[in-house]
């Protein structure tokens, strides 16, 4: 491989050099620095770092909960196989990573102390605000008490009263879903058992084959399983063909009541290759699939989003039932594409930054539609044991035979089996993912091409640059006289203090005039950043409207909710709604931009310097020295003190508070604040950052040396001694680096 002849060049020339340093002094490591030469170790590693991204296939499984996911990963790893265990709500689902491994087993992460102790506080903060709103409302109930009685009316008990206003306030707190999720996951929690320590459950789960893992994880992600309310995350292996050099990660549903798993979500979701979209055709790309799909970001690479519309089995009757199955099949996917595009596109008006994220979905949504049915895969790989069909199976099949006849029956074995799997689509969706593994292995290809072209580059750079120092050490050898070289000594040590007197000064007025003009290119750079900060709020902000249902006042409204269900009057309100999850993710990538802009502005910066420093420097040495003056041997000194002058590192070190943490989508007062925090958190961030440069810039006067004279001469000092030794042994070191040349120039690529 191209990269194997490259590391074996790179040990070459690295032993060459190693093993002649002592002829050298600091000049090549000065030339490795500034032309970023990595060793050979170092260089193997970018290599095989770059290979390993191709190791590894990371497909994201987003959806609501119920929307067929678990399906769909038992049709396409399983064979249909009901391996995977369903969550029953959004508060059980745990997010799960599926790949290949040596043996059946799984990893099951539990939650933290932190994360019970948020979850708590979430949930009382539910509790109170519940018990707050019961009172209002039974108030509510009271006072319209004795205007909804007539003589001789029965009059409701307390207790009645009470259960009714329960009703009230919890039907209106659970839009809250937030609190809500963390309620509800923190009473589970307490109805396991307080006794129980996730610190004490077993974290290792060993099995013989996926059906024994699937039966063992029951306990951990079932609905009723007695670990479930403790599991946060779980890891599968399986020995399996399938899952080879892939990783699955199905993520939970939304309104995560834990933020550490809800930036862990965003987190994965952004190393994905592919992310499968799952909506239930029935339902398809309802509220709650985009609240869901505002955890997908933009991403540097691939990231293929593909609509998989799920169950579309149900969608085949009614309205939509044509003779033909496959102008069913097609009518359906011509309104779910429809409804995709015009849904999508609205979500971008409303919301811009999210909205680019779906680009291709919106400008060509039939083709990044699929549909599926996992139900009818497993139809068909459990055809000829219809006895192990439970009864959604057999109720799928008595709609199918009945309504498609021509497509399905007992007595057409090879027909029913091409009609479920037309309707399972299972292969097409294979086919995507065969798809992105092709572009992935070709993107990765070109990644590795380009390494190998600059690497090429750099050592032969090196390699001429052992022959040039090589070459001129012999000139300088060869012309040399120790007589000479001590005079200069001595002359560098009577003019020293004349250096020192015409160095220093320019020295520190041109590090003066870089810290000066660096605070200034850092500040410039940051507002120009900072100005964009202003629409990351925006982007994820968007209004939406709800259809509230109230009671009306009056004698005659009570006797109509009573006897009709009348007495109501419908509300629609408009409230604001925040994807938490998009605006810490947009606030994490700004501020590693503004790291990345900063520290790109100083690189620069220093190269500018070093410069300025030989084109000021270099002249005011030579007319000191005068005719004692070696040009190469200065320049090479200058070099070497200009290197010596620490890099300083700028960290931004900016986080988010906690306020400010991933919380899934909010609305109402939740969105509110989240909003207020987002807002003093972006307007406070211009002068943290203003705080982060002027405190790099005193570091970096801090650091850097005032006196540049001393070390100067300190280095010509060492290099005319250096010399000397060279030259008593004239014809040993003249031997030792032609040899080098010749063994130089002997090694190729």
């Amino acid at each position: 491989m191209e990269f194997r002849k490259l590391v074996a060049f790179s040990e070459t020339l690295h032993k060459l050099a190693d093993s002649h340093q002592d002829l050298f002094g600091t000049e090549l490591a000065q030339f490795k620095r500034m032309n970023a030469i990595d060793s050979p170790q170092q260089l193997e590693q970018t290599f095989q770092s770059v290979q390993e991204q191709n190791r590894l296939m990371n497909i994201g499984i987003v959806g609501r909960v119920k929307a067929g996911k678990s399906s769909l990963l038992n049709a396409l790893i399983f064979d249909g196989e009901p391996i995977l265990p369903k969550a029953a709500t959004p508060m059980t689902a745990a997010l799960t990573t599926i790949t290949w491994g040596e043996a059946f087993q799984a990893k099951v992460e539990f939650f933290s102390e932190k994360d019970i102790s948020i979850i708590k506080n979430k949930a009382d903060q539910y509790k109170t605000r519940l018990d707050k709103r019961t009172q209002e409302c039974l108030e509510e109930l009271i006072k319209r008490r004795p205007m909804q009685q007539t003589p001789g009316s029965p009059i409701s008990d307390n207790e009645e009263l009470i259960k009714m206003a329960v009703r009230r306030a919890q039907s209106e707190l659970q839009r809250e879903e937030g609190l809500f999720a963390a309620y509800d996951q923190y009473q589970r929690m307490q109805r396991s058992g307080s006794e129980r320590s996730p610190q004490n459950f077993q974290s290792d789960i060993q099995a013989n084959n996926p059906k024994e893992l699937a039966d063992r994880l029951h306990e951990y992600v079932g609905a009723e399983g007695k670990f479930m309310p403790f599991t946060k995350s779980v890891h599968v292996f399986m020995p399996l063909e399938a899952l080879r050099e892939i990783c699955i990660i199905d993520t939970p549903g939304m309104n995560d009541p834990v933020q550490s798993r809800e930036e862990r979500t965003v987190e994965l979701l952004k190393t994905c290759d592919v992310v499968f979209i799952v909506s239930p055709a029935g339902q398809f790309l309802n509220e709650q699939d985009l609240e869901v799909m505002g955890r997908i970001t933009q991403k540097q690479g691939i990231q293929e989003l593909v609509l998989i519309a799920s169950q579309v089995d149900t969608q085949l009757y009614g309205s939509e039932k044509r003779a033909r199955l496959s102008d069913a099949l097609n009518n359906i996917r011509d309104q779910l594409s429809a409804r995709a595009q015009s849904t999508l596109a609205d979500l971008k008006q409303s919301n811009p930054e999210v909205g680019s994220v779906f680009d291709n979905l919106i400008n060509s949504a039939r083709s990044n539609l699929l549909h599926s049915s996992g139900l009818c895969h497993s139809l068909n790989r459990r055809f000829d044991t219809p006895e192990s069909w439970d009864d959604n199976d057999q109720h799928t099949w008595k709609n199918l035979t009945g309504d498609y006849p021509d497509y399905f029956s007992r007595e057409k074995k090879d027909l029913s089996l091409n009609s479920l799997d037309s309707l399972a689509n299972i292969a097409a969706i294979k086919d995507v993912l065969a798809q992105v593994r092709k572009k992935k292995a070709a993107i990765i290809q070109d990644k590795l091409a380009n390494l190998s072209i600059s690497t090429r580059k750099s050592l032969q750079a090196f390699q001429h640059q052992l022959i040039s120092l090589g070459s001129n050490q012999i000139a300088l050898i060869k012309n040399a006289d120790v007589v000479q070289l001590n005079a200069q000594l001595n002359e560098l040590k009577f003019k020293q203090s004349e250096l020192a007197l015409e160095l220093d000064p320019c020295f520190n007025e041109t590090m003066f005039e870089y810290r000066k003009k660096l605070r200034d290119e850092m500040r410039k750079v940051a507002s120009n950043l900072l100005r964009e900060s202003k629409d990351i709020m925006e982007d994820a902000e968007s209004a939406y409207s709800e259809t509230r249902t109230i009671d009306n006042d009056g004698l005659g409204s009570w006797f109509a909710r009573k006897l009709w269900g009348g007495g109501i009057t419908e509300k629609t309100v408009t409230s604001r709604k925040i994807f938490s999850s998009q605006v810490v993710s947009s606030l994490d990538d700004f501020i590693n931009d503004i790291q990345d802009e900063l520290g790109d502005e100083i690189e620069r910066s220093r190269y500018r310097l070093n410069g300025e420093l030989c084109g000021k420097l270099t002249p005011i040495i030579r007319e000191v020295l005068d005719k004692d003056a070696n040009g190469q041997m200065i320049k090479q000194a200058i070099l070497s003190v200009i290197q010596a002058i620490p890099d300083d590192d700028f960290n931004l070190g900016i986080e988010l508070p906690e306020e400010l943490k991933s919380r899934g989508p909010l609305k109402d007062s939740e969105a509110e604040k989240f909003k207020d925090a987002a807002d003093d958190f972006v307007g406070s961030l211009g002068s943290k950052v203003k705080n982060k440069i002027s405190t790099f810039i005193d570091n970096v006067k801090l650091n850097a040396p005032t006196r540049i004279s001393d070390s100067f001469v300190n280095e010509i000092e060492r290099k005319i001694n250096v010399l000397k030794g060279q030259v008593n042994s004239a014809a040993q070191t003249i031997d030792r680096l032609e040899r080098l040349l010749r063994k130089c120039e002997e090694v190729a690529l």
